[in-house]
């Protein structure tokens, strides 16, 4: 997904250059840059499973660590692919580049629609969220630094994880509580399930049409679950969007303000989704600026 044919790429690039300078970036607190350090990447362990014995179908992550003493921050990864297609390599690109922030990254796969259906991807990440408190001390993770970054589908996933509440809806699976996302990072973010009249990949996530499910449509958007205690939240989108449209992360920014949610809102206005996937190097250096701010000293302990 981020190999694009080789005459088209420098043009791309060189554009996004030019025109960088035009990107709006909405904050609705005082930003203070956090220190920056660079870290070698110590360690990828491929292939780990991350799901329970009695998972009749085990799924797999990657774990990056990087060299450093201290406990690390974590990041949970979540890929897009409309819930049913693509694979996590297409996030080992900003992985590598977190672990060189100093972050642990787990880059995991979940479960595919139309076979599993909602909320069986939800229940994926919560596993992996398990996962990462059991082997915290194993791996020098922080389990109250744990973040999650996703694009399109996985950002949704990464969203609604953050602000579900699983105690009220009882979607606990049997599994213990387990510890609170510190701050989100999602691209492209379809937010309000509820917009998407007779979408094919929508019906294919959630097992229906929305005059036929219009409750589960509501239940299974993150822009449903917003409340005041909810993680900061980065959100990054391109402003010629045509798969999700821009609509769905300024109604979320707006909701997310609302409710006196910590929230940044970055757009350019010159890239759609599969290119902002590609080509977002500075909407991914804000985000990392974004989780350097709310994984530092002053809120709990260093990259």
């Amino acid at each position: 997904m981020k190999n694009l044919p080789h005459p088209i790429l420098p043009v791309m690039l060189a554009l996004v250059t030019v025109l960088g300078g035009c990107v709006s970036h909405q904050r609705n607190t005082v930003a203070t840059p956090a220190a920056i350090e660079r870290y070698q990447l110590a360690q990828i362990l491929t292939g780990v499973v991350f799901t329970g014995a009695d998972r009749a179908e085990p799924l797999m992550a990657d774990l990056y660590l990087p060299r450093k003493v201290d406990k690390h921050a974590v990041v949970l990864m979540v890929h897009g692919g409309g819930w049913a297609s693509r694979d996590r390599q297409d996030m080992t690109g900003i992985s590598e580049k977190l672990a060189q922030h100093g972050y642990a990254v787990l880059n995991v796969s979940y479960r595919f629609a139309p076979v599993h259906t909602y909320p069986a991807q939800l229940l994926d990440l919560r596993q992996a969220l398990q996962w990462l408190a059991v082997n915290a001390d194993r791996y020098h993770l922080d389990v109250e630094r744990i973040n999650v970054w996703g694009y399109s589908s996985g950002a949704h996933l990464g969203a609604l994880l953050a602000s579900y509440n699983f105690d009220e809806t009882g979607l606990l699976e049997g599994n213990p509580e387990l510890p609170r996302i510190r701050a989100v990072v999602a691209g492209g973010t379809p937010a309000d399930l509820r917009k998407y009249n007779k979408s094919p990949v929508v019906m294919r996530f959630l097992g229906g049409a929305p005059e036929d499910i219009p409750d589960l449509y509501a239940e299974a958007s993150p822009i449903s679950h917003v409340s005041a205690d909810d993680p900061p939240v980065f959100l990054y989108h391109g402003k010629l969007d045509l798969m999700v449209t821009l609509d769905q992360a300024t109604d979320y920014y707006a909701a997310l303000r609302a409710n006196g949610v910590e929230a940044e809102l970055y757009v350019n206005p010159w890239l759609g989704h599969l290119s902002m996937f590609v080509l977002g190097g500075d909407a991914e250096a804000e985000a990392i600026n974004f989780l350097n701010r709310k994984n530092s000293p002053t809120v709990g302990g260093g990259i």
